[in-house]
């Protein structure tokens, strides 16, 4: 029976007519489907509402339900260039094909910046709106994630959950708005510990969070003798904060000297309200000043400082915890996160090339997995780290950091956060620098500041290392042979 034939069982959205450039927009890049003849193609604008199943949620059910029923045939959802909704917490199904492996419903659009996903408001919460569940000992191949963005509306634990992925891609996708205090806005991996996602290519992928950051704040600390006793405000900011995220941090080399580091609230005042969707109206205005809630034990507080930060809180922007053998391309994380990106130790050997953090992440790489190598990272104002490093091998090629040293007067390079008998083969090489401060530290490890003239642990390799402190100079330069 031919596939067309079918559409009258699973409904009008089915297809398997050439579509011209419709499933793929701007993406002019991917193949396309119009000449495929054995591919079941719903469309969301063919179905309508069914009480709280929106639209897209009987898009589902019809393509999952065809699925089941054909597990060797490539099934599409196709998203318009419009804006839906979801209510149903079903996780994309994993379907057994017969061959050891899996198929779930891949979902196509014609761009994150014109379709979208969104969670509505009254349904229940989940663990991710869009969520890629895993089954145990098999793996779903040939996926396809394309052209849409995912907002969790500050409701769903998360905005993107993919576990259990083998040779997929993931290609101009956005997620987040997740749930405030959640651990992260999107997630690579496997919740089968003796699984993982492998051999995917991610292309231009994003951590968001509509709510947004103030910046340009400067606050300088006062101290009586090693406590910390208040902060006074230089500046309250270029653009304004809200008063429901705003947080301090003291940062800064000399945190290696205190024995407990202190801690602050910050007050924001001269506020308009903002409503968004799932939140409590949020407050917008300068930073006005600061209170201790705890002094702390600092012995060298010449070199602590303020960060402020703002935004929806998260844990990570994007997580990778189990992810292997991958290509990455254009990493671009804005999350409101403490890690602007975590890859964590089951995660290795990905070949990741153009990373863009942002300012307000306290650490903008958090890196513990192993033979993963970064290539032309782009570290946009790290508020304390642009990278910390616990794996034990790894590479950081070409990476620039550019910040501006009046706000984030704390910000620095690189972190060698593990004992430094755990490194085997870490490699940084040719990191240079847009701006300067006499502040900014290059490397740091557990012990402190690591300068040019201290001996490296024998698994560390610095090469063409740029101060950023305003001397011009470069540390660790590769040797160069006469001949």
């Amino acid at each position: 029976m031919k596939l067309v034939a079918l559409a009258l069982l699973w409904g009008a959205g089915y297809a398997a007519m050439a579509q011209g450039s419709l499933p793929w927009g701007k993406a002019a890049s991917v193949p396309s489907l119009a000449a495929q003849s054995d591919v079941a193609l719903f469309y969301v604008a063919d179905y309508s509402w069914s009480g709280t199943h929106t639209d897209y949620d009987m898009t589902r059910r019809a393509a999952d339900a065809y699925l089941a029923a054909h597990p060797a045939t490539p099934t599409y959802l196709v998203l318009g260039p419009s804006a839906y909704q979801t209510c149903d917490d079903v996780g994309l199904p994993v379907v057994p094909t017969g061959t050891g492996t899996a198929a779930t419903v891949s979902i196509i659009g014609y761009g994150s910046n014109v379709s979208s996903l969104t969670k509505r408001a009254g349904c229940g919460t989940a663990t991710a709106t869009l969520n890629l569940k895993d089954a145990v000992n098999v793996y779903v191949q040939n996926a396809l994630f394309q052209g849409f963005t995912v907002s969790a509306s500050h409701l769903d634990s998360a905005a993107c959950g993919f576990y259990g992925l083998e040779n997929s891609t993931v290609f101009d996708l956005a997620c987040g708005n997740a749930a405030p205090g959640s651990d992260h806005e999107v997630e690579f991996g496997n919740l089968d510990e003796s699984g993982r996602d492998y051999g995917l290519a991610i292309y231009n992928l994003k951590a968001t969070d509509l709510v947004g950051a103030g910046k340009g704040a400067l606050l300088t600390p006062t101290w009586s003798g090693t406590a910390l006793t208040g902060v006074s405000v230089v500046s309250g900011g270029t653009k304004k904060y809200t008063q429901q995220y705003t947080r301090g941090k003291i940062i800064g080399p000399g945190l290696a000297s205190c024995s407990s580091v202190p801690t602050l609230s910050l007050g924001v005042a001269n506020t308009v309200q903002v409503k968004f969707n799932n939140l409590p109206t949020v407050n917008y205005g300068y930073v006005v000043g600061g209170t201790v809630t705890s002094g702390g034990n600092c012995t060298d507080t010449s070199g602590l400082y303020v960060l402020v930060q703002d935004g929806v809180p998260v844990s990570y922007g994007m997580k990778f915890t189990n992810l292997q053998m991958s290509h990455i391309w254009n990493l671009e994380s804005t999350a409101s996160a403490m890690y602007g990106e975590g890859w964590m130790p089951a995660s290795g050997n990905n070949a990741i090339t153009g990373e863009h953090t942002y300012t307000n992440q306290t650490v903008q790489i958090m890196e513990a997995g192993t033979a993963n190598k970064h290539e032309n990272a782009f570290f946009d104002g790290p508020g304390q780290y642009g990278a910390a490093i616990y794996g034990r091998a790894g590479t950081f090629t070409n990476a620039v950091f550019s910040w501006d040293s009046q706000t984030y007067v704390g910000s620095a390079g690189y972190l060698f956060a593990a004992n430094p008998s755990s490194y085997s083969r870490w490699i940084i090489s040719n990191s240079q620098c847009t701006d300067s401060s006499p502040n900014f530290v290059s490397v740091f490890d557990a012990a402190g500041i690591v300068s040019s003239s201290d001996a490296l642990p024998a698994g560390i390799t610095l090469q063409d290392i740029e101060a950023c402190d305003g001397t011009n100079s470069i540390n660790w330069p590769t040797s160069v042979s006469a001949n």
